[in-house]
């Protein structure tokens, strides 16, 4: 462990922690932020807090009142006494920017360093990081947390593939990060220049940034013979770092004594108990330069209730299932793509590319499922496989689908987060 001793601090002191350090955020985020100051105000609210459950009467903070106090009107803190600035990507919209006081890259560091020693990460490791550098939290979030534990850390940064596997080779990486659907197109690229992935020096990797279902965890472990972990995070909390699996691979670890959990009804913004799915709902409890107070994060899991058996007090989630505005409703099925996912990687002869296309055709929901096959196939074989499939989705989510299984390398690649999804009923 990183930090043991906060690792495995007792629930009852965990919680005494949390609960000093509301009280203490509640009202700083009131008496600097003038948002928020109107905010409690108006939803009649005084920033005092006595016990955790208090936080429930504070009323939510949401992407769009984000996005409408960008870029510098949440801050605390007064500019010069930030030193570093990060944004979303601002592709549905405004990016939410968020700057950071040099405690605050501490605590970033220090959160990062938890997940990526939970991942197996060490001082005699050499940690690749194939993530864009840039206003983008991520590949920053590992840089910081692998300095911390003392990892010698190469920024390879974005793209050029081959490179990135030429470079492995060269300095014997032995850990990675970055986004599970970039790795595994890594390992393609090397089987292409004749490199095998299981071969190389990698034997863990850190990966998020996207939905990440068990079938294709298991797949990235396969091709890099490597232990796979997830990270989560967002870039209103910190970036990456707010909370990863142990290795025990059942949920991951949210890191209480820097975030809040919460769990909340979707539709109704109630809130539920351990083990029932929701909204996951945050509140940073440490943030100097721009603290926020329930943040609807959109994304779908539960909290799981009883210790884990690493030995970890602190909470675990359900890996994502998705988000709130991701599910789609398809011919009146609830649905999201993660459950499409783990059934296409269920069946051995698919590779990992695949998107789906959705459109209205005669007034009707009609869905492709568009599938690489891992090598060429004939066609009798492809309409074998795309039956088959089509037969498991039916039975995994009722939706009648129909499969077409391409030729491998007929589907665009992505070197960041893959879009699976064409919705052109919209």
């Amino acid at each position: 462990m990183f930090d043991e001793k906060m690792e495995k601090m007792p629930r009852k002191k965990l919680d005494e922690l949390k609960l000093k350090r509301l009280k203490k955020i509640v009202l700083y985020a009131y008496e600097n932020i003038p948002f928020y100051r109107k905010k409690f105000d108006s939803a009649g609210v005084e920033p005092y807090i006595k016990k955790l459950e208090d936080i429930e009467k504070f009323p939510f903070t949401t992407k769009d009142e984000l996005r409408s106090q960008m870029p510098f009107n949440m801050l605390a803190v007064s500019m010069d006494k930030c030193i570093e600035l990060h944004s979303s990507s601002g592709t549905t919209g405004v990016p939410v920017t968020v700057c950071y006081t040099k405690n605050d890259i501490n605590v970033w560091a220090d959160a990062m360093a938890r997940c990526l020693s939970m991942a197996g990460l060490t001082s005699r490791d050499i940690f690749q990081i194939p993530i864009p550098y840039g206003t983008f939290t991520g590949a920053f979030g590992f840089h910081y947390g692998g300095q911390k534990i003392g990892a010698l850390v190469i920024p390879t940064g974005k793209g050029d593939s081959e490179r990135q596997i030429k470079l492995m080779k060269y300095y014997r990486t032995t850990f990675m990060a970055g986004i599970a659907s970039y790795a595994i197109h890594l390992g393609q690229v090397a089987r292409k220049i004749g490199i095998e992935p299981s071969k190389l020096s990698i034997r863990n990797g850190i990966f998020g940034a996207e939905t990440f279902t068990k079938e294709m965890k298991k797949r990235l472990a396969e091709m890099w013979e490597m232990d796979v972990h997830d990270v989560y995070g967002l870039t209103e909390m910190c970036g990456p770092g707010v909370s990863a699996d142990c290795d025990m691979h059942d949920g991951l670890h949210i890191w209480e004594d820097h975030f809040l959990p919460e769990i909340i009804d979707p539709k109704t913004g109630d809130a539920i108990g351990k083990e029932e799915e929701g909204e996951l709902v945050l509140t940073t409890l440490t943030k100097e330069g721009m603290p926020i107070i329930r943040y609807r994060t959109k994304d779908i899991t539960f909290l799981y209730d009883g210790v884990c058996d690493c030995g970890r007090t602190h909470v675990k989630h359900a890996p994502i299932k998705g988000r709130s505005d991701d599910m789609l409703i398809i011919k009146g099925t609830n649905l999201f793509p993660g459950q499409i996912e783990e059934v296409i990687m269920k069946n051995s002869k698919v590779s990992e590319n695949w998107v789906m296309i959705i459109e209205k055709v005669d007034g009707m929901d009609e869905v492709t499922i568009d599938i690489e096959s891992k090598e060429k196939v004939g066609e009798e074989e492809a309409k074998k496989i795309a039956e088959e499939i089509e037969k498991q989705i039916k039975i995994a989510t009722t939706l009648r689908a129909n499969v077409e299984i391409l030729p491998p390398d007929s589907l665009p690649k992505s070197e960041g987060k893959v879009k699976r999804v064409i919705d052109k009923r919209k």
